[in-house]
């Protein structure tokens, strides 16, 4: 069982946000953890002496098995650029699941919101329908699906806790990374489509707290959970940002039209079109079922998260 001390914890995508979170916390938790990285010596200077790591390409089937050996938790962190989703994200997947089979490991699948399409209502609980009509959320869903079916046939078992964007030490990505590159150096930051309707934005230190809350209690199992943020405007989290930096906020607003034209030149704009509703509409995730079954669990204020975003992209990036 996962919550066994003797349990082996397998972590992909170990050195990236969500899985690098995961990963600490499950040391500072004295589980026995196995890291799973694509680039080996960025592993070794992220994690103590004496960790294990695990060189593998997710699209090996060979090399995903043998990563998987032993393991009563596996725990799916890995990511793909996102012209690469269709591609390459169902093999990884049936990778993961060939690699398992015969130990009945449980599989963390961490899910974003991208199945639901534009939100009917707000704020969304786990209960709104599946009706992407983007690609990127209908191979959300389909993925979801194949490991509930998994699921239900005994074969594995799964929780899928669904967050809110990412922010925090070691998030890089493009939209959040550059905020506070940008905070932290005096230019101008960048917003899709909207920056004064209501957010949730998911600090990336709760993630990894309510991942393994949600490990460790076997009634979670075969269940999916919403783990969000406090509501806030986007425009009030980079003024947040800002200050914590020490400069004055410069917002820059991408359009729709913008970001079309954009897309002719550069596959991430392109690609982020088909979810600019996410950016132009009120984004709120009720998590009010997670929050429930674990009242002990508390979201990180902003200016707190902020604070150590802002410390951390200084101390690691050389920022400011």
């Amino acid at each position: 069982m996962p919550e066994d001390p003797d349990a082996l914890h397998v972590v992909f995508g170990a050195t990236g946000a969500y899985g690098y979170a995961v990963a600490k916390k499950l040391l500072e938790n004295r589980f026995n953890m196995r890291a799973v990285v694509r680039n080996e010596e960025k592993a070794k200077k992220m994690f103590p002496k004496g960790v294990e790591i695990v060189k593998a390409d997710m699209l090996n089937g060979e090399e995903v098995s043998n990563a998987c050996k032993g393991a009563s938790a596996i725990y799916l962190g890995n990511n793909f650029p996102y012209r690469k989703w269709k591609a390459n994200f169902m093999l990884s997947l049936s990778n993961i699941l060939k690699g398992s089979k015969g130990t009945k490991p449980l599989i963390v699948f961490p899910g974003n919101v991208y199945g639901y399409g534009r939100f009917q209502r707000v704020p969304v609980d786990e209960s709104h329908p599946l009706n992407a009509g983007s690609r990127k959320g209908k191979l959300r869903n389909t993925m979801e699906a194949l490991l509930m079916d998994y699921h239900r046939k005994g074969e594995i078992r799964v929780v899928i806790p669904r967050f809110a964007d990412f922010y925090g030490p070691n998030v890089v990505n493009d939209l959040y990374g550059r905020i506070f590159r940008s905070a932290i150096d005096g230019k101008p930051a960048i917003w899709p489509a909207n920056a004064d309707v209501s957010h949730n934005l998911t600090y990336i230190g709760d993630a990894a707290e309510a991942t393994i809350l949600l490990m460790l209690n076997g009634n979670s199992y075969g269940k999916s959970y919403h783990v969000s943020g406090d509501v806030i405007t986007a425009r009030e989290f980079i003024k947040g940002v800002y200050g914590a930096a020490g400069n004055r906020m410069e917002l820059r607003i991408l359009s729709k039209r913008f970001l079309a034209v954009a897309g002719l030149f550069n596959s991430n704009a392109r690609e982020l079109i088909e979810l600019l509703y996410e950016y132009s509409d009120p984004y709120i995730l009720d998590d009010s079922k997670f929050r429930s079954e674990f009242p002990s669990f508390k979201h990180t204020p902003y200016e707190i998260g902020i604070r150590k975003t802002i410390d951390w992209f200084r101390e690691n990036l050389g920022a400011g």
